[in-house]
């Protein structure tokens, strides 16, 4: 019975089962047909539609204002997107510039550094300077603060500069890449890191830049710091540049590369986060850069010439200068931010022009020649009237006329041009060339000279201005009047050219008070009335020597001739000293003048160091006061 009944149930849930189905496949297919129904309603009502319609669609007014439309949508549309893309072709090729620019500088900071080549911001001031006026030159001077805040402010200019043009270079292949990919799809493009169509742009633009430099900077190509010769410094200096440019060019590809969103990804999840690891990589490298860069500069400025150094000799032990170690105590200007570092081994002397017997010296063979031993005193043409600009030593070296005979002048040659390694030249006549006393010194008070002083070989002319005394020698060209380098408007010079000494090289006689210490135009302390006091000083008379000193204490009304206590040579110095007793409290000016070895009085009219050397007595205001 169970089973039985089990059986019946069974055999009624299957029957229910079969009924649901049927019932749910009939509605289905009543939806269907009805469906199909209303679709052939529906597409005979839309072809009546668009047959209606066709009349009017087909009129010119419709499809004017269709295109109006269709164009003030993209225009919607594709404004903003072409604003955004040009901005970051912009930013990515400033941010690429900058960061290659920094990359040249540290290469050029390096071989500066390591092998004295010289940076095109030494080469191109040096190139501009001698067309500048000597009064620009001075009001710049005066402007900066001095002769050190202006190098610096024309250091901080030229890197800045640098790198602003190796950002617009950055942005100009920026620009290029970007123009390439819109003519052509980017799938056919290189994906490597680097875009190869870049070198088509980078190659040519740093082979221009190279030969630019080279044809504006020709003259100057000479100047190498290890005191390379004249033929292979100009070599050195070209190639300095297309290595130094070749970096900034690649650089800019490289960091173009990696600042760069590759098309194909960056849309992508995973392109989103490569581009970000590139550019986290761009700016690493970047950075790292900067510090290296810092880190140059500093030891550059280190070892640079960023001070205007005249030493003032006062106070009661003021004596010759001759046992006194040049390096601290001798005067020393230079025109360079750092001065040449020459290897004895690889400088050399070129002898050259109007001779017939051009020579190369090497430093064993200057050394070799029979020397002499000379006392002479250096005057700067910046010396003011009781200023420290004037320094003595004793230097060692060979006469230029017994150097000049090996190479047998020419009948024809009348100036001399003197070049040295960092660029700098000078021109005097040839007569005083062949003066006996005209040296090229290779030693200063027993010493090698110092770096500072011209190492290994420098022009010691007595009587002339220190801008006539070259160091860092390393070319004498002999010249005869025809050459077109003698008739520049002021002359042949570094600073000749912008207009100093336009009355004469030839220093005039000069006289100083040293000792009591002077402050400026008094004595830095009182005198006691009744009590005597030592006055020392110099004497100075350029080729002429020293014959009379004297000096008033009324302001030039009496004169008492001094004693010389230290009679120096007709080129070097002589030093005085003088008695003096106050007799009465109150202020006092005291005047020194000197008569030179011609019996001519020194000239009392004062006269400006710029632009041709100063004239005038020192005056120097004294207090007296009681015991």
């Amino acid at each position: 019975m169970v089973s039985l009944a089990r059986y019946l149930l069974e055999q009624t849930a299957a029957r229910r089962k079969e009924s649901a189905c049927g019932d749910r496949l009939a509605v289905g297919c009543l939806f269907l047909e009805r469906y199909r129904a209303v679709s052939r309603s529906t597409r005979a009502g839309h072809i009546a539609n668009r047959n209606r319609r066709g009349a009017v669609e087909s009129g010119p007014t419709f499809r004017s204002q269709q295109k109006q439309q269709s164009h003030r949508s993209m225009n919607t549309t594709t404004e903003p997107t072409t604003i955004r893309s040009f901005l970051a072709v912009l930013l990515v090729g400033i941010v690429a510039g900058v960061l290659a620019g920094i990359a040249m500088l540290v290469t050029m900071g390096i071989l500066r550094l390591a092998f004295g080549w010289p940076t095109p911001t030494e080469l191109i001031f040096d190139r501009l300077f001698p067309f500048l006026t000597v009064e620009f030159f001075i009001s710049s001077l005066v402007k900066a603060g001095g002769y050190t805040p202006l190098k610096l402010q024309g250091v901080y200019g030229a890197l800045a500069g640098q790198v602003a043009v190796a950002a617009i270079g950055g942005v100009i292949y920026s620009w290029y890449l970007n123009r390439l990919e819109r003519r052509q799809h980017w799938g056919n493009a290189n994906h490597g890191i680097i875009e190869t169509r870049g070198w088509r742009l980078i190659v040519p633009g740093v082979l221009v830049a190279t030969v630019l430099l080279v044809i504006l900077l020709w003259p100057t190509l000479i100047t190498n710091y290890h005191g390379l010769p004249p033929a292979r410094a100009r070599i050195v200096a070209s190639l300095e540049m297309l290595i130094s440019f070749s970096v900034c060019g690649f650089g800019i590809m490289l960091f173009h590369a990696l600042l760069s969103a590759r098309p194909a990804q960056s849309g992508t999840e995973r392109g989103g986060v490569r581009t970000g690891r590139r550019r986290f990589v761009a700016l690493a490298i970047g950075a790292a850069l900067a510090v290296a860069l810092n880190g140059l500069l500093r030891r550059l400025y280190r070892i640079g010439t960023f001070s205007y150094d005249g030493r003032q000799y006062s106070g009661p032990g003021v004596q010759k200068i001759t046992p006194i170690r040049p390096r601290d105590e001798f005067y020393q200007v230079s025109k360079n931010l750092i001065d040449p570092m020459i290897v004895r081994d690889s400088w050399r002397l070129d002898i050259v022009g109007q001779v017939e017997n051009p020579q190369v010296y090497s430093f064993a063979d200057i050394a070799a020649m029979p020397a002499v031993e000379q006392e002479t005193t250096l005057l700067c043409i910046s010396y003011g009237i009781g200023s420290g600009l004037c320094s003595n030593a004793i230097w060692k070296g060979v006469p230029l006329p017994r150097l000049l005979a090996q190479v047998t002048p020419k009948p024809n040659v009348t100036t001399v041009l003197f070049r040295a390694a960092d660029g700098y030249y000078e021109t005097f006549r040839f007569e005083k060339a062949m003066e006996p006393t005209t040296l090229v010194a290779y030693e200063m008070n027993g010493e090698p000279l110092p770096q500072g002083h011209g190492f290994p070989l420098r022009l010691i002319v007595p009587g002339l201005y220190g801008e006539k005394n070259p160091k860092w020698l390393t070319r004498i060209e002999l010249l005869d009047e025809a050459d077109a380098r003698l008739h520049r408007r002021h002359g042949c010079g570094f600073y000749k050219q912008q207009g100093w000494g336009r009355l004469g090289d030839a220093i005039p006689t000069h006289s100083r008070f040293d000792a009591p210490q002077v402050a400026g135009n008094h004595f830095a302390q009182p005198f006691i009335v009744g009590k005597t006091a030592e006055l020392r000083g110099m004497a100075f008379g350029g080729n002429r020597g020293i014959s009379k000193v004297e000096i008033s204490t009324d302001d030039s009304k009496t004169w008492e001739e001094v004693e010389i206590s230290q009679p120096g040579i007709k080129i070097s110095w002589s030093l005085w000293r003088y008695e003096w007793t106050p007799r009465e409290v109150g202020e006092s000016q005291l005047v020194v003048r000197a008569t030179n070895g011609e019996g001519k009085l020194q000239i009392s009219e004062y006269r400006d160091q710029v632009p041709d050397g100063a004239t005038g007595l020192h005056r120097v205001r004294a207090n007296v006061v009681a015991s």
